[in-house]
């Protein structure tokens, strides 16, 4: 218990620490709400999570349609307008997805 309330403690100073306003609250009570900043609604997972659901997605897509067929519709994005060779770079082959795609088939068989 006490750990856990040192934690938040000392997470409650850190954010006071780079910032607060301070209110009068509906009993009177002067309280410090830290400045929210953008750093602190981003966390590393939320950018990580969007990145392996794509290179998972990409991988489903290449086991199912085979490098060679894979490659050729990649191919035929290019050839599209500026989202579609937007779309083009994004789903290039990449080191990631050849072998995840490649244990993918191996688990499916």
């Amino acid at each position: 218990m006490f750990d856990e309330r040192y934690r938040k403690v000392l997470k409650r100073h850190r954010q006071l620490s780079r910032g607060y306003v301070t209110r009068l609250g509906k009993n009177g009570v002067i309280d410090h709400h830290p400045i929210g900043h953008l750093r602190d609604a981003i966390t590393f997972k939320m950018l990580l999570l969007p990145l392996g659901i794509l290179f998972f997605l990409k991988a489903c897509m290449v086991t199912v349609l085979g490098h060679d067929a894979y490659a050729a519709q990649v191919a035929l994005l290019r050839e599209g307008g500026f989202g579609a060779q937007i779309g083009a770079f994004l789903m290039q082959m990449d080191p990631i997805t050849w072998p995840l795609s490649q244990l993918m088939a191996t688990v499916i068989g």
